[in-house]
């Protein structure tokens, strides 16, 4: 009887144990799913501190589970990527896909495999980019999930988007779309209404993106999600920049602001669009708060892009506020920015239509591989490689049209700063400048160092641009004629007659167009006189037209033919004519060449005359 009872008590005391670490291991599990919500809402309003939630789980719960674990990754990895930290995303991300296949967890998996996509996507990775966008939409399909199925293709949108391929990207967004129409997601479905905005914008049907945005806006009125409510203000206000209403612009991006800075978020396209809004209204000195402020964020996400068109736009500040200190300052951080993203830029335009056509070719393959189980496999895979190969084709034909194109800007480019900055001016300046230090006049030595510098600056930025305002081209050459005085001793004066109601500020003219003739004027007109030479710069306006007339008092063209032999090379005069002809405004028919004589019919001058129209 003692035995029995012995045993009764000893079953008793098992079934208690194992029904109390039961009871303990699903509260765990409870306690566990609460915190993970907790710092998930937590993370909308205060991403660090969502993070050292997550952080603390680990201690709070010594003994979690791998799938607990996975989770707990996957958790990090969202977090950090609606804050733009998307390498720590990445690799919480790879860590959770890991742990997630090892459980067979396809959904989750799935999940996470389009996250990696965004992210890599963000950093430029297109490849990878669309090697696990792919493999979600296959998941996605396997598991007939329509949240997924939708979620996979948007991410395709945006892998389409990012290459330009318009009609493409819209086709995968269309079909998520169609996937919300009965879902209660709002978050996605706003998501997917402000994509779709976006490609209305780029193909600038201004009003179907703002009806679309509106849309979306709307529907993120009762949205959980701040992020996406400050996304679509922020694509609110760049639609209004678009259309040129800066004012409704600045309202909707000043919301985007305030709203990040209430939930902690860091974005810089919010104050960069205020600074433009501010920046063609002239308030310049808003204008470059908000710009600096766009500029601090940059930095630390290290957008060089971004940077360098912030600094661009403070450059023009700092110009127009006469500050030639801080332009200059802002000119040398722009000139290391340039050069260091200048590879970059390079490498990613040559490998953009490969690229392109990879991701074509790779979407044939996966709809290939889901022909394989019918009968007509073989003809599907033929006539699938010929339209591969024909794509390629055609599109390394339309490559190497664009790059010829692209080859006669740049040796045009290259033509012409060969003709600016030639030599033989190089060493004579320099051969002048050091006569002047020898002369033992540091302080007058200086300053010419300092005007050369900048004219050989000024020559590399403006040649790459289309435009530059016209007080930027007079700047330049003002640098050019004291260089070309220092070489001939002054034995030339400069005359510029700017017509008084030029807005020189605003006006654009196509840049160093001046620079030829007057250095024609002073080479081979100028230059035998040893005194009383004239050099005069006439530029008003007539009509619909800015007029441009360079006059000088030198030997005359037909003097200087005898004493000259003509070049077989292409002149200065002969780029000038083909930039004119560029424009394709007719205004190579008013470039004039005129000889000056005196009543003995003596060669006294030169004069050069033509003109830019506004429209």
């Amino acid at each position: 009887m003692k035995y029995c009872f012995l045993s009764k008590v000893l079953i008793y005391a098992v079934l208690f144990f194992l029904l109390y670490s039961c009871t303990q291991s699903n509260v765990s599990q409870k306690e566990f799913t609460t915190s993970i919500d907790i710092a998930d809402s937590l993370a909308q309003y205060n991403a660090i501190k969502g993070i050292q939630n997550l952080d603390s789980l680990k201690l709070n719960f010594p003994e979690i589970t791998p799938e607990q674990e996975a989770l707990l990754l996957f958790k990090k990895g969202e977090i950090y990527y609606i804050n733009d930290l998307y390498v720590e995303s990445i690799l919480e991300h790879q860590k959770a896909t890991e742990l997630f296949a090892k459980q067979k967890d396809t959904y989750n998996k799935t999940r996470s495999l389009i996250t990696l996509s965004a992210a890599n996507l963000r950093l430029k990775n297109i490849e990878k980019a669309q090697e696990f966008a792919l493999e979600a939409l296959q998941n996605a399909n396997l598991l007939e999930d329509k949240r997924l199925l939708a979620k996979a293709n948007n991410q395709l949108f945006q892998l389409h988007f990012s290459l330009e391929d318009y009609p493409k990207a819209m086709e995968y967004i269309k079909k998520a779309d169609r996937i919300f129409v009965d879902q209660k997601d709002t978050t996605s479905i706003i998501a997917i209404k402000g994509n779709i905005a976006s490609i209305y914008l780029k193909l600038k049907e201004y009003n179907k993106a703002l009806q679309t945005y509106q849309e979306a806006l709307q529907l993120g009125q009762n949205s959980k999600s701040p992020q996406t409510i400050v996304s679509i203000l922020n694509n609110i206000g760049y639609t209004y920049i678009e259309t040129e209403k800066y004012a409704t612009a600045a309202t909707f991006l000043e919301g985007a602001i305030k709203l990040n800075q209430n939930i902690g978020a860091i974005n810089g396209a919010p104050y960069k669009g205020l600074g433009y809004a501010y920046f063609v209204n002239n308030d310049f000195e808003t204008a470059k708060l908000y710009y600096n402020e766009a500029f601090t964020i940059y930095q630390q996400n290290k957008n060089i892009p971004e940077q360098i068109q912030i600094l661009d736009k403070l450059i023009t500040i700092a110009i127009r506020g006469n500050n030639s200190e801080q332009a200059l300052n802002y000119q040398l951080q722009r000139d290391q920015l340039q050069i260091d993203n200048q590879a970059k830029e390079t490498e990613s335009l040559l490998h953009f239509a490969t690229v392109k056509y990879q991701a074509k070719e790779k979407e044939a393959d996966l709809l290939y591989q889901k022909q394989l189980n019918k009968k007509n496999r073989l003809l599907y895979g033929s006539v699938l490689v010929a339209l591969v190969l024909l794509l390629i084709l055609v599109g390394s034909y339309l490559y190497i049209t664009k790059l010829k194109a692209a080859n006669r800007a740049s040796q045009l480019e290259q033509s012409l700063l060969r003709v600016q900055m030639n030599p033989h001016f190089i060493f004579n300046t320099l051969a002048a400048i050091q006569n002047v230090t020898l002369d033992q006049d540091p302080i007058k030595s200086s300053n010419y160092i300092a005007k050369f510098s900048k004219l050989i600056r000024q020559n590399f930025d403006y040649v790459r641009k289309e435009e530059i305002a016209l007080e930027q081209e007079i700047s330049m050459i003002g640098n050019y004629i004291e260089t070309q005085q220092l070489r001939f001793h002054n034995s030339f004066v400069y005359q510029l007659d700017l017509a008084k109601d030029q807005d020189i500020k605003s006006l654009k003219v196509p840049p160093m167009l001046l620079q030829p003739f007057l250095e024609n004027a002073i080479e081979y007109g100028l230059k035998d006189k040893k005194s009383g030479g004239v050099l005069t710069l006439q530029i008003f306006k007539e009509n619909n037209a800015l007029c441009f007339v360079v006059t000088d008092n030198g030997i005359g063209r037909s003097h200087q033919a005898k004493e000259q032999k003509k070049s077989t090379e292409l002149h200065a005069t002969d780029i000038f004519i083909e930039r004119l002809k560029l424009r394709k405004k007719g205004e190579e028919k008013t470039f004039k060449i005129e000889d000056l004589y005196n009543l003995e019919q003596q060669a006294v001058g030169t004069k050069v005359s033509f003109k830019i129209y506004f429209i």
